[in-house]
């Protein structure tokens, strides 16, 4: 599995990309420099367009650069918004996408897309589907810097996803797969999906909001390259503490007498009292922790990864994690055998 060379630096895949919004409260705090930020512990981060154009970092970022905003050096993904855009029934132009995606000096953008879900019916799937392919093309098109573009890609089934991803024209830098979200836990569908979209490139793939552990672990074994996650910060505005070892949530945890031993860093320095205040400082170390384990366990699938036995590890670790764990990564091992037989 290649690495991704972006224009600030290398991200090794497979790799966890944490979701950040340029917004107001805990944001303010990782912004300000008051805690470590999430994209200094990671290797890089990725923003919807939607949490930028809203809130008052806005104007900040299209004068001094995304970059310089978040005070980094780490490669930076800005996602078009699609589908917070849909949620509230609102469109932007494709190309006004892009202008702000390269004003903002972001290293990878991806095309504005018309996400689809299960419950529309054939006709304006149909329309979605080929709106987002006509957006991604037309971004493509009016490109200006060197900034890499994703073609965002959707479909219900592969057969979809092939038609799609065949419409495309050539030059994108790598693709990013959306739609999943609402049927994420269909660990069938997940993987027939995330393989097709594998059988057709070996540009980068990033899988937008699949972020449960079982799903790290089988969809990392069929080659996707980045994921991204919000569910570190989710986690902590619900007081809940993520297990380094079952991987499971610690829920309620102002009701738990001490939390499991953790060697995290942030373990190492703040106590379990100082996660359970309510404040937006106890949500940061909070959420700290939560993405600490994520990071761990990427690192982990990597280094496997690179040392041919992510199966073993794998397999081990899921003797002590969720029983999906080992259940979503046979789905995915199977996919593997099916198709080379």
């Amino acid at each position: 599995m290649p690495d991704i060379v972006t224009n600030h630096g290398i991200i090794k895949t497979p790799a966890l990309i944490p979701v950040v919004a340029a917004s107001y409260g805990i944001w303010d705090k990782w912004i300000g420099g008051d805690y470590v930020a999430p994209w200094e512990l990671s290797q890089g981060v990725i923003l919807s367009l939607y949490h930028i154009l809203k809130y008052p970092y806005r104007d900040r970022i299209l004068k001094e650069g995304i970059h310089d905003v978040l005070r980094t050096r780490n490669p930076v993904y800005i996602d078009s918004g699609g589908f917070q855009y849909m949620k509230k029934g609102v469109e932007l132009e494709p190309v006004e996408v892009l202008q702000y995606q390269e004003r903002m000096g972001c290293d990878i953008g991806i095309t504005f897309d018309f996400p689809i879900l299960p419950d529309i019916d054939d006709v304006e799937k149909e329309a979605r589907l080929e709106r987002s392919i006509a957006s991604a093309n037309i971004m493509l098109q009016q490109k200006k810097t060197d900034m890499q573009l994703y073609g965002a890609i959707h479909g219900s089934n592969p057969r979809e996803i092939t038609d799609y991803m065949q419409k495309l024209d050539s030059g994108f830098s790598g693709y990013g797969i959306g739609s999943l979200v609402p049927r994420k836990n269909h660990l069938g569908h997940l993987v027939d999906m995330i393989h097709e979209v594998r059988q057709q490139t070996e540009k980068p793939v990033h899988c937008f909001g699949i972020t449960g552990f079982p799903a790290l672990f089988a969809l990392s074994y069929l080659g996707v390259d980045t994921f991204d996650s919000w569910a570190y910060v989710v986690a902590a505005a619900f007081k809940e503490f993520v297990h380094p070892v079952t991987l499971s949530r610690v829920k309620n945890i102002k009701r738990v007498d001490s939390l499991p031993p953790c060697e995290c860093a942030i373990c190492q320095q703040y106590t379990h009292e100082d996660m359970i205040k309510a404040d937006s400082d106890s949500e940061i170390i909070l959420a700290l922790h939560n993405l600490n384990i994520f990071l761990y366990e990427m690192k982990m699938i990597r280094e496997s990864t690179r040392e041919n036995n992510l199966e073993d590890y794998i397999e081990k670790r899921s003797q002590t994690t969720n029983k999906k764990v080992r259940q979503a990564f046979r789905i995915a091992r199977d996919k593997l055998v099916q198709s080379t037989s």
